[in-house]
């Protein structure tokens, strides 16, 4: 489960400074699932993990629209 943390932070960091076909398939990757990317990370929270926490924070102010 802890594997989720290295993707997500991996799709996080080529969103944010990716080129820029890197930028699109990052974000294609986030939408897609990011619920579940979510789900994810608040089980990772929930036994006490701040690096999910972090993430996650990450995650939610990231304009992917």
């Amino acid at each position: 489960m802890e594997m989720i943390l290295g993707i997500i932070e991996d799709l996080i960091d080529r969103f944010k400074n990716g080129t820029s076909e890197e930028k699109e398939d990052a974000k294609a990757s986030l939408i897609a699932n990011k619920n579940q990317f979510i789900n994810n990370l608040n089980e990772l929270i929930n036994k006490g993990n701040s690096e999910a926490k972090k993430l996650l924070d990450e995650l939610n102010i990231l304009e992917l629209n």
